[in-house]
C-alpha cells in the first residue's frame, strides 16, 4: 500500500513538473530580461557593436582613401571596402548565437523536460526500464543543449579579453573615425597623401588581425563547441544508462575494495 501511494505521489510530482515547465518555465527561459539570458545577450550585444564599429570604420577609411588624388590608394581602398562583406558574415554568426541562447532554453523547458516527465510517468506505471533509460538520456542531452551558449560565451569572452588590444587598435585608428564630410579632409589628404596611404596600410593590417580574432571568437569556437556537443549527444544516445541506486553504488564500492586488497 505504501509503495502504491509513493508511486502515485511520484507520478503526480512528474505531471506537475512537466506542466510547470511547459507553461511557466518556458516563458522564463525565453525572456530576454531573465538574468541568465540577459548576461549572455549583453555579451553578444557588445560583440555586435564591436563588429558594426569595425565595419563602419573600414567603410569610412575606404571612402577617405578614395578621395586621394591619383590611383595610389585605390588598391587599399578596395581591400577596405571588401571588409564589409567579411564583417557581415561575423555579424550574422553573432545574431544566430544570440537567438540560439533563447531557443536552447525553449527547447529544454518546452520539449525536453515535459518529455522526461512523461517518460518517468510511463516508467512508474508500467515498470519498464527502457522508459527510465530514455529519460536519463534526454536529461543529459537537455543539460548539454542548455550549456552550449553559456560555455561559448565564457570561452569567447576569455579570447576576446586576451586580444582586446588587437581589436582596440583597429577601433581607435584615426582613419576609422575620420569625418569624410569635413571640409578640411580633402586638403589634408591632398597634402599628405603618402602619409595617409602609409597609415591606411597599417589600418588594413590592424583590421585583418581584428577580423581574424572575431572569426575565431564568433565562428570557429562556437563550431568546435557544437561539434563537441553533438559528439556527446551521439555518445549519450548510443549508451545504456540507468539511474544508479544505493545498492548499486554500495556493490561497486565493495567490489573496488576487494580488487584493491588483491
Amino acid at each position: 500500500m505504501n509503495s502504491t501511494i509513493k508511486k502515485y505521489c511520484l507520478i503526480t510530482l512528474c505531471i506537475f513538473i512537466g506542466i510547470l515547465s511547459f507553461t511557466k518555465l518556458s516563458k522564463v527561459a525565453t525572456d530576454p530580461d531573465f538574468s541568465f539570458n540577459k548576461t549572455n545577450i549583453e555579451s553578444f550585444d557588445e560583440k555586435i557593436n564591436t563588429v558594426m564599429g569595425l565595419s563602419a570604420g573600414s567603410a569610412i577609411a575606404s571612402t577617405a582613401i578614395s578621395l586621394i588624388p591619383g590611383d595610389a590608394g585605390t588598391p587599399i581602398a578596395d581591400q577596405l571596402a571588401n571588409f564589409s562583406t567579411y564583417f557581415l558574415i561575423v555579424l550574422s554568426a553573432l545574431f544566430f548565437e544570440q537567438y540560439f541562447a533563447l531557443i536552447s532554453g525553449f527547447i529544454v523547458t518546452y520539449i525536453v523536460i515535459p518529455a522526461i516527465c512523461i517518460l518517468l510517468v510511463l516508467y512508474l506505471l508500467f515498470n519498464n526500464v527502457k522508459f527510465k533509460e530514455i529519460a536519463v538520456k534526454l536529461l543529459l542531452a537537455g543539460i548539454i543543449i542548455y550549456l552550449i551558449v553559456p560555455c561559448t560565451v565564457q570561452i569567447t569572452n576569455l579570447v576576446s579579453n586576451t586580444y582586446e588590444e588587437t581589436i582596440s587598435a583597429a577601433q581607435n585608428n584615426e582613419l576609422s573615425s575620420a569625418d569624410v564630410e569635413d571640409a578640411g579632409i580633402l586638403s589634408q589628404l591632398t597634402n599628405s597623401a603618402e602619409a595617409t596611404i602609409s597609415n591606411a596600410g597599417n589600418y588594413l593590417s590592424q583590421l585583418i588581425r581584428a577580423l581574424a580574432v572575431m572569426v575565431v571568437v564568433t565562428c570557429l569556437i562556437p563550431i568546435l563547441i557544437l561539434v563537441l556537443a553533438f559528439w556527446l549527444l551521439k555518445f549519450i544516445i548510443t549508451q545504456n544508462y540507468s539511474v544508479p541506486t544505493i545498492g548499486n553504488i554500495k556493490y561497486l564500492l565493495e567490489k573496488y575494495s576487494e580488487e584493491k586488497e588483491v
